[in-house]
């Protein structure tokens, strides 16, 4: 199915593991994202880390500074689900032999 006829975005499938979809899912579900469907956009906090990764993927460097600690119980279980994400991708792409799920 084409909805576009060529013109404006298109879409691409790409493998994830079930346990980065459900971290992903998670990260939705505690607002990273903000909006309406088909107006969403990265919540301003979520939106200056996304700002300091590419500047990181460009080559240059960012200093990150905690300011509040947030739920200790969800930042744990955030890590523990990346964790299992990135083991799990890691375990797949090894086994089939080429970079077949994308990493979190």
């Amino acid at each position: 199915m084409n909805y576009n006829n060529g013109k404006g975005p298109g879409l691409v499938a790409y493998n994830v593991t079930r346990t980065t979809y459900d971290y992903l899912m998670r990260l939705v579900d505690l607002g990273i994202i903000e909006g309406k469907v088909g107006e969403m956009k990265l919540a301003p906090q979520i939106q200056e880390i996304a700002d300091a990764l590419n500047i990181v993927a460009a080559g240059g460097s960012v200093k990150i500074e905690v300011t509040g600690r947030g739920s200790p119980d969800i930042a744990q279980e955030l890590r523990s689900r990346l964790d299992d994400a990135i083991r799990d991708a890691n375990d797949i792409n090894g086994k089939s032999g080429y970079y077949l799920t994308l990493l979190p």
